[in-house]
């Protein structure tokens, strides 16, 4: 048979230290959290790092621009679909089997008819 102090001792540890337990690891501001909150951190700081990147590389292209009058029109054209006075521009959607990328559209161009 256990003694009045087991007895004591094991109740203590039941009633006080595993709930205290318990707390430390699923409570509010626990061992999970914590590890949530780095994942978080480590997510974001990943973010940090490509949006420099992409800021980064964004800056180069700003600074190319303004160097060449000749980048921006043709950038102009290409993205914008800006034209000069007096020019016509004829856009040919992407064929079926490749060439230009999906998605490229001229502004108000119309879907091709379908094929009989």
């Amino acid at each position: 048979m256990i003694s009045k102090r087991a007895q004591i001792g094991w109740s203590l540890i039941v009633l006080v230290w595993l709930p205290m337990l318990a707390i430390l690891v699923w409570g509010r501001g626990g061992i999970l959290d914590l590890v949530a909150i780095r994942r978080e951190i480590r997510d974001l700081e990943s973010q940090v790092e490509s949006l420099k990147d992409e800021n980064g590389r964004l800056k180069a292209e700003v600074q190319r621009l303004a160097r060449d009058p000749d980048l921006y029109e043709r950038v102009a054209r290409e993205r914008f679909f800006y034209k000069k006075p007096g020019e016509l521009i004829i856009y040919l959607p992407p064929s079926q089997e490749g060439g230009t990328a999906a998605g490229t559209k001229a502004p108000g161009a119309q879907p091709a008819p379908p094929k009989p």
